[in-house]
């Protein structure tokens, strides 16, 4: 396919892009699609413009890795992370739903509450960790008390939430063209003043590589962690897109925003040796650049937050809880708001870190069975029965999927003695050191488990279901 509109495949007007998204995880007829592939790139890059990868590259300062050694894990963790959600996004296109609904294919209509699930903790979590940024610079900004600052920026969370997918493009275009130019400044401010290649590692030999390892899985489990969002944000692409096109363009969105934000954070601890990044600005920016920095980036996390909202709100629908999109955005943005309350403030580094742990354990061993599933068992998709099966209980798929569920489950079980985490260490992890492998381990292991199991139970796809109405709640 051509990148660019035809008639049929044109871009909504303004006017409908700010009419109230009510089409829940339903079907999106061939009729309602539209856009270009390339819009796959700004909508995967503008929501990652916020604070979180700025401190999760400052951890390799931290480390001792130096800013180098801090680089080369940020990239190769970066580029395998994001190529998982560029495969998932070109899902999307093929199947005209969200993300999570599709992997009732794999786990079946009930036993796909469990990654549902899983992923509303994320989205949930995430959507979190943006409002107490994205509140915390505008509070330092406009010196003004966090408390109102975070209620502010949770409201227009919620509304561009519920306004859900034109909006979400739409910012994420204009985030995209403004972040390019800001941090492109940022960048050679920061390397004229001193910051970045000049730091050298503190730590050598074996201590060295571990800690590169530690970075490493880090990085990969952040960016990893985008995957369940993915064909949220593809699903109105025409069914004629090329799937590269996609794949491409999402990859490289993701890669280069959670690279560039993850740089800088190495470049800026070479300035603080006490590790204090967000008072590296101070020292590496002059006054005006660091206010129009700390504006955009807490500007830039509210369509980050949206995302994280919209999102959760199809991993609700997944779960058949009858209620309207908007409403679930609403219970999740205030929900959320609660937390930011709580969690936010001085010891709010040391939450994040953990929380990127945790919630993440999960989304390598879902995200390896899915694309065996749709792939190598589905052939890309094409061998799916009717589209109506993903939304009946009682169809080819059945209510639970032994398979899939037994890789997800046996995947993350095993990967146990390879997690190292603040509160839990594993003897695997706790003899390298600290360094994390669950994440392969788990996709591993739960790749090799349904790509064995599963083609041998497989229904035939000329399987018939009773035929049932798929409404924007189902």
């Amino acid at each position: 396919m051509k990148d660019n509109p035809t008639a049929a495949h044109a871009e909504p007007s303004d006017r409908a892009a700010l009419a109230l998204e009510r089409h829940g995880i339903a079907y999106v007829e061939p009729s309602r699609r539209y856009g270009r592939p390339r819009n796959q790139f700004t909508v995967r890059f503008a929501p990652v413009i916020y604070l979180a990868g700025i401190f999760v590259g400052s951890s390799g300062g931290v480390l001792g890795l130096g800013f180098w050694g801090s680089v080369t894990a940020i990239v190769l963790g970066n580029l395998l992370g994001s190529v998982g959600t560029g495969l998932c996004a070109a899902m999307g296109p093929r199947l005209g739903m969200p993300q999570l609904p599709m992997g009732r294919a794999a786990f079946g209509h009930i036993g796909n509450y469990l990654p549902a699930l899983l992923s509303l903790l994320v989205f949930v979590g995430y959507y979190t960790v943006g409002t107490v940024l994205g509140a915390q610079s505008l509070a330092d900004l406009f010196k003004t008390p966090y408390g109102p600052t975070v209620v502010v920026v949770a409201a227009l969370n919620i509304v561009i939430g519920v306004y859900g997918y034109r909006v979400l493009h739409i910012l994420g275009d204009w985030i995209t063209k403004l972040s390019f130019v800001l941090l492109s400044v940022v960048s050679i401010v920061l390397i004229a003043h001193g910051g970045g290649p000049g730091m050298a590692p503190s730590t050598s030999g074996s201590d060295y590589w571990l800690a590169w390892l530690v970075m490493f899985t880090v990085v990969f489990g952040y960016t990893a962690s985008w995957a369940p969002y993915a064909s949220d944000y593809s699903r109105y692409l025409p069914e004629d897109t090329k799937p590269s096109s996609v794949v491409k363009a999402a990859t490289a969105g993701l890669f280069a925003s959670t690279t560039w934000m993850m740089v800088l954070g190495a470049g800026l601890i070479t300035l603080a040796p006490d590790g204090d990044v967000l008072g590296a600005l101070q020292v590496a920016l002059p006054d005006w650049l660091r206010y129009v920095v700390l504006l955009t980036l807490g500007i830039s996390a509210i369509p980050h937050n949206a995302v994280n909202l919209y999102s959760g709100a199809m991993a609700t629908l997944t779960c058949d809880l009858r209620l309207p999109q908007w409403v679930t955005v609403t219970i999740a943005g205030l929900f959320g708001l609660f937390l930011a309350l709580v969690f936010g403030g001085d010891a709010f580094q040391a939450n994040f870190r953990l929380f990127l742990h945790v919630v993440s354990y999960y989304i390598t061993p879902w995200l390896a069975v899915l694309l065996i599933d749709y792939f190598v068992v589905h052939r890309s998709g094409r061998g799916y029965p009717d589209i109506r099966n993903f939304y009946e209980r009682d169809g080819v798929f059945g209510r639970y999927g032994i398979p899939g569920l037994t890789a997800l489950v046996v995947g993350t079980a095993i990967s146990i003695p390879f997690m190292g985490t603040e509160f839990y260490t594993g003897p695997i992890a706790k003899a390298l050191h600290g360094a994390d492998f669950s994440y392969f381990v788990s996709a591993v292991v739960a790749a090799v488990i349904y790509a064995v199991w599963r083609p041998r139970v497989a229904p035939p796809a000329t399987v018939e279901v009773r035929r049932v109405e798929v409404d924007d709640r189902a």
